[in-house]
C-alpha cells in the first residue's frame, strides 16, 4: 500500500494535471521544459557529493557526479529522462547523486540532445558516443560501467545496448531501467488503462513527442523502441515500474522478451505509485526503497568483492 506522502503528492498532481486531459489544451513544450525545471530547483547534491562540468564531444555537455568516497574506477553512466523532449542533468543531478553515493561509485550524467530539434538518432549517437569516450579516452573498464535511465532514458539506455551490440563494443556489466518506455507505438495494455491514475505521463504528449522524436523514421524501429530488438547478449538488467504507471505494460513486456532471450533479469513492481516516483526520493518513503534496491543491483554487477545473490524480485 502507498505512504500517505506518496498519495499526498500524486492527489494534488492528480488534481492539477487530469483536468488537462479531458481538455483540449496541452502545455506548451517551452512551458513544459521550464516548468519541470522550477519543479526540482531545490533537489540539490547531497552532502558530500559534488559535480564537473565535461564536453564529452563537441555537442555534447555532461555532469560527472562525484561522492566524496567513492571508487573513481567504477561508473553509472546515467540518461535523464522526459520523453526525449524535456528534462535534463539539473532536473536529475539529486537523484543521479543519490545512487552514486550510496553505491560509492562516480556516474556520468549527460545532456543528449532532445526532439524536436534534434530528432533520432540524435538522442542516441551522444549516448553511444559517452560510453565509447568512458572506454577509449577515459579507460574505464566495460565490467566497471552500468547504464541506467528513467522513462525516456530508460529506453535509451536499452537502445544504447543494441546499438553496443550492433558495433561489437564490450558490454558493460549491467543496465538499469526505471519504469523505461520501450514502446514508442504505445501499444501497451496500461497506457489506456491508468492514463487516470499516473499523473506525470498523458497519452496525448506520448504520441507528439514520439512523432518529434522518431521523424522520419518508424516508431518500431528498435533503436527507437528497444521492445522491439534482438535482446540477445544483454548483460544483467534491472527494471522497476508501479502498476498503476501508463508504461507498466513497457517494463512488464521488456522484462518477458528479455528473459526468453536468456537475459539476466530482475524486474521489481510496486503497488499504486505514480510514474518517476524515484526522483521523489527526498519526499517519499517508497523512492528511498527503490534506490536501495537500484545500489544492491549496481553493487551486484560492479563489485567483484560482493557475494553475488538473488536479488528480491
Amino acid at each position: 500500500m502507498p505512504s500517505k506522502k506518496h498519495d499526498a503528492i500524486k492527489k494534488m498532481l492528480n488534481t492539477a494535471v487530469n483536468s488537462l486531459k479531458d481538455s483540449d489544451n496541452v502545455p506548451h513544450l517551452h512551458h513544459m521544459r521550464h516548468l519541470i525545471e522550477l519543479g526540482t530547483f531545490f533537489y540539490l547534491l547531497p552532502w558530500g557529493v559534488h559535480l564537473k562540468k565535461v564536453m564529452v564531444d563537441d555537442k555534447i555537455y555532461g555532469e560527472v557526479i562525484i561522492p566524496t568516497t567513492s571508487d573513481r574506477n567504477k561508473v553509472m553512466l546515467y540518461f535523464h529522462g522526459g520523453g526525449y523532449t524535456i528534462g535534463s542533468s539539473h532536473s536529475h543531478r539529486s537523484l543521479v547523486g543519490k545512487i552514486a553515493k550510496k553505491a560509492g561509485i562516480i556516474a556520468l550524467l549527460i545532456e543528449y540532445r532532445k526532439a524536436p530539434e534534434y530528432p533520432f538518432p540524435a538522442a542516441l549517437d551522444d549516448a553511444l558516443a559517452a560510453y565509447k569516450r568512458l572506454i577509449f579516452e577515459r579507460r574505464k573498464l566495460p565490467e566497471n560501467i552500468v547504464l541506467a535511465g528513467d522513462s525516456a532514458g530508460g529506453g535509451l539506455a536499452f537502445a544504447t545496448i543494441l546499438k553496443i551490440k550492433e558495433e561489437g563494443l564490450p558490454m558493460p556489466a549491467g543496465v538499469i531501467g526505471l519504469s523505461p518506455w520501450v514502446d514508442l507505438s504505445n501499444s501497451g495494455e496500461s497506457i489506456l488503462q491508468n492514463q487516470y491514475e499516473d499523473p506525470l505521463v498523458d497519452i496525448r504528449k506520448m504520441e507528439k513527442w514520439a512523432k518529434m522524436y522518431a521523424g522520419m523514421e518508424n516508431v518500431k524501429n528498435p533503436y527507437i523502441s528497444p521492445l522491439f530488438g534482438d535482446l540477445s547478449g544483454f548483460p544483467p538488467i534491472l527494471i522497476q515500474a508501479s502498476d498503476s504507471e501508463m508504461l507498466y505494460s513497457d517494463a512488464l513486456r521488456f522484462a518477458k522478451k528479455a528473459e526468453e532471450a536468456g537475459v539476466e533479469v530482475t524486474l521489481q513492481i510496486w503497488e499504486g505509485l505514480m510514474h518517476w516516483w524515484q526522483i521523489f526520493q527526498r519526499v517519499i518513503p517508497e523512492a528511498g526503497e527503490a534506490l536501495d534496491k537500484i545500489v544492491d543491483f549496481i553493487k551486484y554487477t560492479l563489485h567483484s568483492e560482493v557475494k553475488k545473490r538473488s536479488l528480491q524480485k
